[in-house]
């Protein structure tokens, strides 16, 4: 028998400030036998081994190490795994057993300390992860997919304006390559879109107009102008933005979706009901079962509303 185990098995469950009749009633055998894997006499069934090591706060594989070190609890234990390796499978373990412990009441203020610490943990890993693969997707759709290029671009400036505060230097940096390349309406949009995830709004609204009167047919510009109006109340010019976004092109349907939320917003549940009811077709047609199942949702609530009100 491995003598680190049964020196183990004392050390940890003197450390618990358990009696060996308590490790036993816990495990369902008797405490000669737990006095006996401590003396090493005898080795527990294997099969026990995992909820042994639950009791002491440790992985299996740390009762066979030289003075492992104790854990108020396994749920703690996995976190400082996880915290290590960063792997999705070591957070789900950990988090697993936190629940396992919500779930039958065990949870103390330090335990829910290190539950948060756990997912604070995973947040910063995803953003490096969203950043990676955000930079990946632009890397090889550069000079391949431009629709692809471009919708990421400006879904990165989104989430480094809103996720990690670079608005400003989303801002600055896009000023550069526009004064670069003047005549890329492209990157005159992303321009515009980064005015606006940084919230700047009234001088999105400036450079907005200016970038659609010199590239009146960017759809990407009619979009967004639409988007900075509503959250600056202009809902008229909002509106008629998203409808000329949509003469453009009919596969992105952001302008409709946000034109359908917006009526709602406002009380017109007539007009929302018919943006929602476009959603339905367009998409019906596209056969897209899944995507169709919002806006027939929300069309019925229209319809229910629109009934009440009259």
């Amino acid at each position: 028998m491995n003598e680190n185990f049964s020196k183990n098995l004392r050390k940890l469950r003197l450390e618990k400030k358990l009696t060996q009749e308590q490790v036993a009633e816990k495990l369902g055998v008797s405490a000669q036998a737990v006095s006996r894997w401590e003396t090493s006499v005898t080795f527990p069934d294997i099969m026990l081994l995992p909820e042994i090591a639950r009791i002491y706060g440790v992985l299996v594989d740390d009762l066979f190490k030289e003075s492992p070190q104790g854990y108020a609890n396994l749920a703690e234990r996995l976190g400082t795994v996880y915290d290590d390796s960063q792997r999705n499978e070591d957070f789900m373990a950990a988090v697993t057993e936190y629940e396992r412990m919500e779930k039958e009441g065990s949870m103390n203020a330090w335990d829910y300390r290190g539950y948060g610490w756990v997912y604070s943990t995973m947040l910063e890993v995803c953003k490096r992860k969203i950043m990676e693969y955000f930079s990946k997707s632009l890397e090889l759709s550069k000079d391949t997919d431009t629709e692809c290029y471009y919708r990421m671009k400006i879904g990165m400036l989104s989430y480094r304006c809103f996720e990690l505060g670079e608005g400003q230097k989303c801002i600055e940096e896009q000023l550069q390559i526009v004064k670069d390349e003047p005549e890329n309406s492209d990157e005159m949009s992303c321009l515009v879109a980064a005015y606006y995830y940084a919230r700047q709004y009234e001088e999105c609204y400036r450079v907005a107009k200016e970038a659609i009167a010199k590239f009146s047919e960017e759809p990407r510009l009619y979009r967004i102008a639409g988007h900075v109006c509503r959250d600056l109340k202009k809902y008229d010019e909002a509106f008629v933005y998203w409808e000329k976004d949509l003469e453009f092109q009919t596969t992105i349907l952001e302008s409709l979706y946000t034109s359908a939320f917006c009526r709602e917003e406002l009380g017109e549940y007539d007009k929302a009901y018919e943006d929602w009811m476009k959603l339905v077709k367009i998409l019906n047609e596209q056969g897209a079962e899944v995507e169709v199942k919002l806006p027939m949702r929300k069309a019925e609530e229209c319809k229910e509303k629109m009934g009440k009100r009259e």
